[in-house]
């Protein structure tokens, strides 16, 4: 493991105005973990850069010193890639920030925010853009390894809806991507995942989605074939998200089908085509 002095530290927290988390600290075992409680790694120190020149210096800091770095936004991959053992874990929880244009039908958001957070933003302005299936999921990791959520059937994937990006590179230099700038980079970290540099701030095409109704309907599992192929009629139609599964359930609801309308009009399209399955 690189042997980071405790000078070099406290010239990297004169730098920044966020924090930077030790082995030795208080916070660091609660700050190491991760969603997946099964990844258990230590990082040398972790930075929680509250701007963008925090993120440059922890960039640049960790270059000098040989560290490996695992970069955070929700920290919800389950392969544990936004922490390691004995670098240096960028965690961007501190950038939360959001910035709405309802008359352009933007928004920019920073690499710390969580999709609900990102949600009740736009849904003030009865505006949306496809953001994952779970609110507390970050939308830095979810973005740039594309981003499946309710809306993709209608929108496309996040990545889809991705203007631009600002990025901080290995070089510690900030740069940014469009479809005008940077367009090799900007096709990399639409979905291609990690690797490519630290995104500080995403810009998202939004439109127009009020609150959205969802839930499930449960059927027989003997009742399958039938329910498939309604379902199969219903959906190929139509550009709005649905699904199908057969879970795994307690006993009393063992070998049931369920299908999870995502939306106030699917929800009124769903009853002709379901209506006769519900008899099962």
């Amino acid at each position: 493991m690189t042997m980071v002095t405790t000078a070099s530290l406290d010239s990297l927290r004169s730098l920044l105005r966020g924090e930077v988390i030790t082995p030795s600290d208080q916070a660091y075992e609660r700050a190491r973990r991760v969603w997946n409680a099964t990844i258990n790694r230590r990082p040398a120190l972790i930075v929680r850069p509250a701007t963008v020149d925090d993120v440059i210096a922890a960039v640049n800091f960790a270059r000098r010193a040989g560290l490996v770095i695992a970069v955070r936004g929700g920290g919800h991959n389950p392969a544990g890639k936004s922490t390691c053992d004995g670098g240096m874990v960028i965690d961007l929880a501190l950038m939360r920030s959001v910035w709405v244009d309802p008359a352009q039908g933007i928004a920019r958001a920073a690499p710390g925010l969580r999709l609900g957070e990102f949600d009740r933003a736009t849904q003030a302005f009865g505006l949306a853009t496809t953001m994952g299936v779970v609110p507390d999921t970050g939308i830095a990791g979810l973005t740039l390894g594309g981003g499946y959520g309710w809306l993709a059937g209608k929108y496309g994937l996040a990545c889809d809806n991705l203007l631009s990006v600002d990025l901080v590179t290995a070089e510690g230099r900030l740069i940014a991507a469009s479809a005008e700038e940077n367009t090799d980079l900007f096709w990399a970290v639409r979905g291609a995942g990690a690797n490519f540099g630290i995104v500080t701030s995403f810009q998202y095409v939004l439109h127009e989605q009020g609150p959205v109704l969802g839930g499930m309907l449960l059927y027989p599992f003997d009742a399958g074939r039938e329910v498939l192929q309604t379902y199969n009629e219903f959906a190929k139609p139509r550009r709005m998200n649905s699904a199908v599964s057969s879970p795994c359930c307690p006993v009393r609801m063992a070998g049931r089908l369920r299908l999870c309308p995502a939306s106030p009009e699917m929800s009124a399209r769903a009853k002709p085509f379901f209506g006769p399955c519900a008899q099962h």
